[in-house]
């Protein structure tokens, strides 16, 4: 009886997305009204939300450390990706391409790739185009700063190499983000 309750409200809110919000496209909740991908639930936020509105309400309480506490909260998530691949049997000199693609593809992250990779140094170059964070910073007046991704990254660079990583951006003219990924001493 509630799966077929929660499908009716599915059908009214498709709906009234169309309807109101011109919203046509394929909605990426299941009939249970859940995101699935990876065999994990997800959640989409929007743009002028997350990460950066949240970052300076939080800094509002917290001060500056906010920004520093997105980076590692994306380095932790990124640890725990990591781990799920590993017990996935994904080799490590792929995990860092699956976590692009799948960010490219289904979260909405940006697109990202490697232009330099030393497991052993260790050293990661990539560079990041569209990246959702410099769109949410832009939607809020603030100065674009990719803790969040670069974080995750960092995460899973770090437990591929086994060392702490600490991160540092630069932006070209083409609007790509240029992020390398070294050892934190």
């Amino acid at each position: 009886m509630a799966n077929e309750k929660v499908k009716e409200i599915l059908e009214e809110y498709k709906s009234i997305v169309k309807e109101k919000l011109g919203i046509s496209e394929p909605i990426p909740v299941n009939d249970e009204g859940k995101i699935i991908l990876a065999g994990k639930r997800w959640v989409m936020m929007d743009v002028s939300y997350f990460p950066a509105f949240m970052t300076s309400v939080t800094e509002e309480v917290v001060g500056p450390i906010a920004k520093e506490f997105v980076y590692w909260f994306g380095y932790a998530y990124g640890e725990k990706t990591a781990e799920g691949y590993e017990k996935m049997g994904i080799p490590k000199e792929q995990q860092i391409t699956i976590t692009f693609a799948f960010a490219a593809l289904y979260t909405g992250w940006g697109i990202s790739k490697i232009e330099e990779l030393d497991l052993d140094k260790p050293y990661m170059r990539t560079a990041i185009f569209n990246d959702f964070e410099t769109e949410s910073a832009e939607a809020i007046g603030a100065e674009p700063d990719l803790k969040f991704l670069s974080g995750v990254l960092a995460g899973v660079f770090g437990r591929l190499t086994k060392k702490k990583i600490k991160v540092q951006t630069s932006r070209k003219d083409d609007g790509s983000l240029i992020v390398e990924y070294l050892e934190r001493k």
